[in-house]
């Protein structure tokens, strides 16, 4: 299996590699798989196959079955890569890209990439007997800080909100509970 490693943009077009694994493959050219192919090495980012179905041009109707086989194609050739992310496959340019791994939040499902060679370096330091490495992929989970900040407004709102509802003495408590709790941080 090629990687995005091994195809250089200089060598072959992606018409040129697509071309050649079919005719390998004994597939069908057909000119849907051709227009897949332009509109996924057009694509920017991490697009589902209703996406990149969506961002077909209008004059050109093809089933989502014809997209999801031709996708499959396309990563089985090294031209784009899939990433399963909770249930939902993805489909990310690979023709020409450096390889790299994804930060995700788990507020906005936002996928950044991340660009670390440290990431490689560890994972050639893994033993893998009877294994051979290909590539390695890493995802990130975490939360972006727009989300961070929408928590922290939902937060203080939420609090505002119970301190509305509390009688003085509660009020005194919570304020109690929390001078004794930072008291505990302290001592640690």
């Amino acid at each position: 299996m090629k990687t995005s490693k091994d195809i250089s943009p200089d060598a072959d077009t992606p018409h040129d590699i697509l071309t050649r694994f079919m005719t390998e493959q004994q597939m069908r050219k057909t000119p849907e798989r051709y227009a897949i192919l332009d509109v996924t090495m057009q694509m920017e980012g991490h697009n589902s196959a209703d996406q990149i179905l969506e961002m077909m041009p209008n004059n050109f109707h093809v089933s989502k079955g014809t997209i999801y086989s031709t996708l499959a194609i396309l990563v089985e050739c090294g031209l784009l890569f899939n990433h399963q992310m909770e249930g939902v496959t993805l489909y990310e340019k690979a023709y020409g890209i450096e390889h790299h791994h994804h930060y995700i939040c788990t507020g906005c499902r936002k996928i950044w990439d991340l660009r670390d060679t440290s990431i490689e370096q560890a994972a050639s330091k893994v033993r893998t007997p009877k294994f051979k490495k290909v590539r390695c992929s890493t995802y990130i989970y975490g939360i972006c800080n727009i989300c961070q900040a929408k928590l922290a407004r939902m937060r203080k709102k939420i609090e505002k909100e119970k301190l509305a509802n509390m009688t003085r003495e509660e009020v005194r408590f919570a304020k109690i509970g929390d001078e004794l709790a930072k008291a505990a941080e302290w001592f640690k």
